[in-house]
């Protein structure tokens, strides 16, 4: 079965309303990934674009099952300590963080021992409809990524802010002697925005302006809150994934997401 898993091929797909990123690759094989990306078509549905990207893929041979693992990218999760994870209650937490959230949605979860909690969030029907004639589809939302990542290669510092950023939202995670003390989302389109939600997050936390920590990460964004941010928080670092591991493919790969690189680096 240890074999079997190792050489069966993988396909990680990163749904998000921007695009979808597919990678392919067998375990056993260091030098067979691939990527490709799909931009999206906003005249259709998200669901309508992800199967007409599946048929399009070149990365997907017909007739042959895959073991995938989907990003799922999402503003809406929430967290259960671990001692009240229970699969049967999972919607009725989740509706009640989120009463106006899509009925038409599956909700999974991702259980992280390191942190002691689960996060639960949704997925469309539909999507998981499509993913499903593919193979067995293991889901991810890019925050449980991040915190398995961390759990697997903890910065040196005790305590410290993650700030992961994309094109419409940051992603907040206050970290001490590493636990998970917050973990939240905002919408951000504007550098205001940014700094306003990450600053008033820090100063929340009581994180030290001098002592502490703060990591970035995400898109090209990173770049102008590293210029932006120094002027408040004297530690401030990228964190980059192929930096803490082992020379990867993924070296070679252009603009592919953090947490797509996080994801395939960390199993």
């Amino acid at each position: 079965m240890i074999k079997d898993k190792i050489q069966k091929r993988t396909l990680s797909i990163r749904i998000s309303t921007d695009g979808f990123c597919f990678c392919s690759y067998i375990p056993a094989e260091v030098d067979s990934l691939q990527y490709h990306y799909y931009s999206t078509d906003s005249s259709i549905s998200i669901v309508a674009n992800l199967r007409k990207a599946v048929e399009e893929c070149p990365l997907i041979t017909a007739g042959t099952e895959y073991r995938i693992k989907a990003i799922i990218e999402t503003v809406e999760f929430t967290t259960l300590p671990i001692e009240a994870d229970r699969r049967e209650d999972y919607k009725l937490f989740y509706r009640y963080c989120f009463p106006m959230a899509d009925s038409n949605i599956d909700i999974v979860s991702n259980r992280l021992n390191a942190q002691e909690l689960t996060i639960i969030f949704p997925v469309d029907k539909g999507i998981a409809d499509v993913l499903q004639k593919l193979g067995e589809v293991t889901y991810y939302t890019p925050a449980s990524i991040l915190l398995g990542f961390l759990a697997l290669n903890p910065p040196k510092e005790d305590r410290y802010l993650l700030a992961y950023m994309q094109s419409e939202y940051m992603l907040l995670v206050s970290v001490n002697n590493g636990k998970m003390m917050l973990s939240n989302i905002f919408k951000s389109e504007e550098e205001s925005d940014v700094l306003f939600y990450l600053l008033s997050t820090w100063k929340e936390q009581e994180l030290s302006q001098t002592d502490d920590t703060l990591y970035i990460c995400g898109d090209k964004r990173v770049e102008e809150m590293l210029l932006q941010i120094g002027k408040f928080i004297k530690n401030h670092k990228r964190l980059n994934p192929n930096k803490e591991f082992a020379p990867s493919l993924l070296g070679n790969i252009k603009n592919i997401p953090f947490d797509l690189q996080a994801l395939l680096l960390c199993e």
